[in-house]
């Protein structure tokens, strides 16, 4: 039976049989920026740019909080640490490059991390107030090796998930007055406000012998914790000093991930994605969808699921314009990579299997100038790098890895893309159709027979969603030349968030 894509009326029809039951319960993007889980779509430590991250708890509640940073080919853990939040507290940190050429974490904040990394009391002058930890590539070399690139630098880009693991409350151990700030003024001996003892929630952790050390949570993880409560919300931005140029963005809140309490050890990989609700409460054509899906990481897939996005570019030499988007695909490890995987690789609604030759997704687009004159794929395809496997033209248009970098300009032979500095990108030949600004369309279904279709498995109510989960934005930087009299050069530089549009479909009769 073929497909019918449903409408807005069905939509609402579904809505109400397939259960408004548990809705608040059900996995949601916040459009209010607040939540239980932030995905930072992109961080990079690349061609000296550095990336300045920041998580904010909003609420007058303690929290145990996972921070998890992965690269970008293939969504392996490079880092990944437990963070504990005071009420209204902020943990700001930066990814920078290291002389191994790979990336470190630098923490000038005092917030409880276990391990803790943030320096001594020392003053300011002497530098020791910044703590530091190196990204390792633990998780793709050795026995972890996943047939990709096996080289540090590697973890030099990627992207961030942060996931609220519970609410602390003093109850056994008063674990929650241990991550409350002490109000200490700034003085000239290097005082500073910090926890009241960060100390005893690393001992918490620690395995000893000695009957002294106060281990609580490795005999029972949920001591002192109440589920998460949400109201988490963060940001980053990449700076590059000697360019000049700084541009930032939010990070996609994802609220009602999870009623129960992840509290896990820092060295645990989980929780991650996969570990919360089953349920998704999805905006479709003005009608709020709510679908239970097979595994709790199809709920959070669904809320950022799109059967297209569409940005814009400008790379008018006359302003200096450069243009680049990153597209990430947040959850893709848990469908193309079989040691994380829900099922037998590859999972709708991705159709590639990670492998040496990574997991080019085939996808369609189409762009345009300002002036409605569009341009297919067809016309002018895009240059890939790196190149197809077999060394030849490619005439599909293919996105590789979990964080997509895509370089708008012209064919002229760049190692790195200008803005973001990545090796690994694809170019948007524009300049071949004499377009210096407009906008592009990111088809994931379309009549091209060398697309496949991307739909997901179907829900409990037979339901499917059409497209791919995708978060990303647009990096626009502009360079005025010089100024001043000729001394200073005026860069500027500002991030937009995709855009794009939702579709669903019933699934035949004994599809699985």
């Amino acid at each position: 039976m073929k497909r019918n894509s449903l409408t807005t009326a069905v939509l609402a029809g579904l809505t109400g049989v397939a259960g408004m039951v548990g809705v608040s319960n059900a996995v949601n993007i916040n459009p209010d920026g607040l939540g239980q889980v932030l995905l930072y779509p992109y961080y990079t430590a690349r061609g000296g740019n550095d990336t300045l991250i920041s998580i904010v708890n909003t609420t007058d509640n303690a929290k145990s909080v996972k921070v998890r940073f992965l690269e970008g080919l293939n969504s392996r853990e490079v880092l990944d640490f437990n963070l504990y939040m005071s009420a209204f507290d902020v943990w700001a940190a930066g990814v920078t490059a290291n002389a191994a050429g790979g990336a470190t974490l630098l923490i000038p904040d005092s917030s409880c991390t276990v391990p803790y990394f943030f320096g001594s009391d020392n003053p300011v002058t002497e530098g020791a107030r910044v703590g530091s930890v190196d990204f390792v590539n633990y998780g793709f070399t050795g026995p972890e090796d996943d047939e990709g690139p096996q080289g540090i630098e590697r973890v030099a880009s990627g992207y961030i998930e942060v996931i609220e693991m519970g609410t602390l409350v003093d109850r056994e151990r008063i674990s929650a007055t241990y991550a409350t700030h002490v109000p200490t003024d700034f003085g000239a001996d290097g005082t500073f406000p910090r926890p009241l003892d960060c100390a005893s929630l690393v001992e918490a952790w620690t395995q000893s012998a000695n009957p002294a050390v106060d281990n609580f949570w490795l005999d029972d993880n949920a001591i002192d914790h109440d589920p998460p409560s949400g109201g988490l919300f963060g940001g980053a931005s990449i700076i590059n000093v000697d360019e000049g140029v700084m541009f930032s963005y939010n990070a996609e809140a994802i609220d009602a991930f999870s009623t129960a309490i992840l509290h896990r050890a820092p060295g645990d990989i989980n929780p991650d994605l996969s570990a919360g609700s089953d349920t998704s409460n999805v905006f479709i054509n003005g009608v709020v969808d709510t679908q239970t899906w097979p595994t709790g990481v199809e709920a959070v897939s669904a809320t950022i699921l799109f059967d297209t996005i569409m940005n814009e570019y400008v790379v008018n030499p006359q302003i200096g314009a450069r243009s680049e988007w990153v597209v990430n695909f947040p959850t893709k490890r848990f469908y193309v990579d079989q040691p994380f995987a829900i099922g037998t690789v590859p999972v709708a609604p991705f159709t590639v299997p990670w492998s040496a030759e990574f997991a080019c997704e085939p996808v369609d687009f189409t762009f345009w100038d300002r002036e409605e004159a569009p341009v297919e794929i067809q016309d002018i395809p895009p240059i890939i790098s790196p190149p197809p496997p077999d060394g030849g033209d490619d005439p599909v248009f293919r996105l590789c890895f979990e964080t997509n970098v895509l370089r708008f300009g012209g064919d002229d032979g760049a190692l790195e893309s200008e803005i973001l500095k990545e090796p690994r990108f694809t170019t948007f030949n524009v300049e071949s159709a004499g377009f210096v600004s407009g906008w592009v369309r990111f088809q994931f279904n379309s009549a091209n027979p060398a697309i496949p279709e991307h739909a997901t498995r179907p829900s409990a109510a037979g339901v499917q969603y059409l497209g791919l989960p995708a978060i990303g934005f647009w990096a626009n930087t502009f360079s005025n030349g010089f100024t001043l009299g000729g001394t200073v050069q005026s860069n500027y530089g500002g991030t937009f968030r995709h855009r794009g549009s939702r579709r669903l479909q019933l699934a035949e009769p004994g599809q699985p």
